[in-house]
Order: C-alpha cells, then structure tokens, then sequence
C-alpha cells in the first residue's frame, strides 16, 4: 500500500504538469489567430466578399471555422494587398463546430485584402443558413 500511495502520486503530479503544458500551448496558439470576419451563408450556392485590409495586419495563414449549418465550398480566392491572388482548392464540405484545414498563404506575411467565397449552405429547408468565421495567423 505504501508504494501505491507515491505512484499515485507522482502520475497525479505528471498529469497536471502536461495538462498546464498543453493548455499554455493552446493560448499561446489562440493567441496567433485572429477573427478576420464572419459572413452568413445562405441554402443557395453564393458569391461573398470578405474585406479584411491592411489595418488588421499581415497573417501567413487563414483558417474558416462553420458555424449553424454545413457549408459546401465551391471556390475560395484571396486577393493581397500587391494584387496577387491565390487560389484556394477548397472544394469540400465542412460540418457545423468544424473547421477548416490550416491554409498557408503563399509568400509568408501577407497582407489580405479580400476573400472571395463561392459556397452554399447544405440545409434541407429554406432559409435555414450557416455562419462561416474566417481566422488569420499571424
């Protein structure tokens, strides 16, 4: 029993310390990541335009996080501050509490100035839509 006891012990101590660790982790990481906008997504296929612009800063990723509904993504370009545009192959669907895989900007720091989304809602009735919230790392 008495060697129980110190066992016992040492993994409490173990866990503890990997869990304070993973959480720091988590907020160091949170605090990377900063909410560039959010649009709604209605049940029919839709062409949106999120401006983001240089005031918010330069990010090197962006990340899209569903809300209410899934959201089918038809075409996703971002438009730079310099004119450049990339083309994000996103066509999938992404379930609601989902997020997006993490999307690297090309070129490192980049300034954004607008996301341009093609995408619909996948809902069974009408008027029921979803909330798409785009995320910037910096």
């Amino acid at each position: 029993m008495k060697m129980k006891l110190p066992a016992l012990f040492i993994v409490a101590l173990l866990t503890l310390l990997s869990t304070s660790g993973i959480e720091a982790a988590n907020k160091h990481n949170a605090d990377r990541w900063k909410n560039l906008g959010e649009l709604h997504v209605g049940d029919r296929v839709d062409r949106d335009i999120l401006r983001v612009g240089i005031k918010k800063g330069t990010f090197d990723a962006i990340r899209l996080e569903v809300k209410g509904r899934a959201v089918q993504f038809h075409d996703l370009k971002i438009h730079f501050e310099n004119e450049d545009v990339q083309d994000v192959r996103l066509r999938s669907v992404i379930r609601r509490g989902k997020s997006s895989r993490v999307i690297d900007l090309q070129g490192g720091q980049r300034a954004i100035e607008k996301i341009v989304f093609l995408y619909d809602a996948q809902t069974r009735r009408r008027h029921k839509g979803a909330r798409v919230e785009v995320y910037g790392r910096r």
